[in-house]
């Protein structure tokens, strides 16, 4: 798992990541991970985990925007926290429309034929 994309957005920064789930072991992994280092750079703000619903990602939000040198450092920790994590992909699901059919009628079978036994 790696950040692809982070974007600032009001008071926060996300980090938005190549996968669209995190599990909640992984969420504690990365903040037993990353929030003391983050305290040692001097952010007092935690880390909050989402998903993009437009692009489909998981998303590590960090409650602050720190400055562009402070921001480089803390995207290097949270990559080297989550380089070996699998990347989960959202699942495909089919959609079947515009169904119809033509003959309403069933055909039902005789359950009274047995079938030879070998």
């Amino acid at each position: 798992m790696k950040i692809v994309e982070e974007r600032e957005a009001w008071i926060h920064t996300h980090f938005i990541l190549d996968s669209f789930y995190v599990t909640p072991e992984e969420c504690r992994q990365i903040s037993i991970g990353v929030e003391p280092q983050l305290m040692q750079l001097g952010l007092q703000y935690g880390l909050t985990y989402n998903i993009a619903p437009s692009k489909h990602r998981a998303i590590i939000v960090l409650e602050c925007i720190p400055f562009d040198s402070v921001k480089v450092v803390v995207k290097e920790i949270i990559n080297n926290v989550i380089k070996d994590f699998p990347v989960r992909l959202p699942e495909q699901r089919n959609v079947v429309t515009n169904i119809t059919v033509a003959n309403q009628e069933t055909e039902q079978a005789d359950v009274n034929i047995q079938a030879p036994v070998q």
